[in-house]
């Protein structure tokens, strides 16, 4: 699947009053990439100073929706892109990730699992992006120019989880 692609990470300011950055992140559409992404939201984490616990929560569900789109939406494609925006905006971390896959609205068309099973009981589908909702404050899917983007926020120094 890797085709000779390659994975790029800039860090760039944002223009604006109170200091701000960004990340944008090409990926190829290959699992190796989620190596480079964990280390680009560690560095982003440490730059701005976020608690390893909101670093461990972005990790996870950014892997989780970069791995469904690599495995579900990308390989029968002839040029597939993959891409995420991470930036702070005031207090809130924002995670854009968009691809150019088919049509796919993760929030509404995953089964919603059934937690009061056994996981050996549970049909597969639907954890992940439970696991999602739950783990950050908004996440919501818009269908952009024949691109899927998802976005999520989480605020910083909130806990998404219920304890």
């Amino acid at each position: 699947m890797s085709g000779g692609r390659t994975t790029r990470i800039m860090v760039k300011p944002m223009p604006s009053r109170e200091p701000q950055s960004s990340i944008d992140i090409s990926l190829a559409p290959d699992l190796s990439a989620l190596r480079m992404l964990a280390q680009a939201i560690q560095e982003f984490g440490t730059a701005h100073a976020l608690s390893l616990d909101l670093q461990s929560r972005l990790n996870l569900v950014l892997d989780e929706l970069v791995t469904n789109s690599v495995c579900y939406a990308l390989p029968d494609l002839a040029d597939p892109e993959l891409r995420l925006r991470l930036f702070v905006d005031q207090d809130t971390i924002v995670a854009q990730i968009e691809d150019n896959g088919e049509a796919y609205n993760p929030f509404e068309e995953a089964p919603e699992p059934d937690t009061s099973l056994g996981l050996a009981e549970r049909p597969i589908g639907g954890l992940g992006v439970f696991f999602v909702k739950k783990l950050t404050d908004s996440s919501t899917y818009e269908r952009i120019d024949g691109r899927n983007r998802i976005t999520l926020k989480t605020a910083i120094g909130g806990q998404a989880c219920d304890e």
